[in-house]
């Protein structure tokens, strides 16, 4: 069976601006989908113990160690945290990360030979890409609010992908992601400067919004400029479901330099309570 969120991406999925991304609607056949919809881990069995809206990860390694998750959960799991995976995204991806990071990666080739460690199952290894596939949600919601505002991921994560299985009889509203973009005057200084998770950007730079719906695949080559939320959900006793794919490296990728006058400025609005609108 092929597991891979991948497997029906063409060119027309493909952006390179204003950040490398794709969007796959139904990604995957529709009775697979439905079977990992079904047997979605709940949070009683993964036992967790959650307050409202709040954001959760069960990563592939604890995923082992629980009981009750179905097998099919575990293959999908363990295949998105791997060198299978990788090389999936390298497929896509490979050149675009290269001209992206060139100081960090010299070819795709260089990328393809690195050692691949599933996160958080081994110790520092150097020059190591580190993967994970998360079970993970939002929540339910009491009282609406946004579970997390405009931010780019650390600044050691390559990747970031998000995969929904929206609950059959969820009708809650909100929960869609947020794809988001500087001005196009903003350098890399300006950028450091300004930033920080939760600012306010004008509307006009909100370029798309992905709806949360199930069987849609979202993933993003992290940057300063791979900016993104999750909107306002309302009131409801659903939880929000997805796979989480994450990669990081044990350096940064990007060192964020602000400049100091817009550093200084951006910390007394932030003090005084206001937001600056970029």
């Amino acid at each position: 069976m092929n597991l891979s969120l991948f497997q029906k991406v063409n060119s027309n999925h493909v952006t390179l601006e204003p950040f490398p991304h794709l969007v796959i609607e139904n990604a995957l056949p529709e009775e697979l989908h439905q079977e990992l919809r079904r047997t979605f881990p709940s949070i009683e069995t993964l036992g967790l113990t959650l307050g409202q809206n709040q954001r959760w990860s069960t990563t592939a390694n604890e995923l082992r160690e629980i009981d009750g998750i179905a097998p099919l959960w575990r293959r999908f799991v363990e295949y998105h945290a791997s060198r299978e995976f990788l090389e999936d995204v390298l497929h896509i991806f490979g050149n675009a990360i290269v001209e992206m990071y060139p100081t960090s990666f010299k070819s795709v080739e260089d990328i393809r030979k690195r050692p691949v460690i599933v996160r958080s199952s081994e110790g520092p290894v150097p020059d190591s890409l580190s993967i994970d596939a998360q079970v993970s949600g939002n929540s339910p919601v009491t009282h609406s609010g946004a579970p997390r505002g405009i931010h780019f991921d650390s600044t050691n994560a390559l990747w970031a992908g998000l995969y929904y299985l929206r609950n059959e009889s969820d009708d809650s509203i909100g929960g869609d992601l947020e794809l988001w973009k500087w001005p196009n005057n903003y350098g890399f200084g300006k950028k450091s400067s300004l930033y920080h998770e939760g600012m306010s950007l004008k509307e006009d730079l909100r370029f798309r919004v992905v709806p949360y719906r199930s069987n849609t695949f979202v993933f993003i080559i992290n940057s300063i400029d791979s900016l993104h939320a999750v909107s306002e959900r309302m009131a409801t006793l659903h939880t929000r479901q997805f796979l989480n794919l994450v990669c990081d490296l044990p350096k940064p990728l990007f060192r964020p330099r602000p400049l100091p006058l817009d550093r200084i400025k951006n910390l007394m609005f932030r003090k005084l309570g206001f937001e600056s609108s970029y």
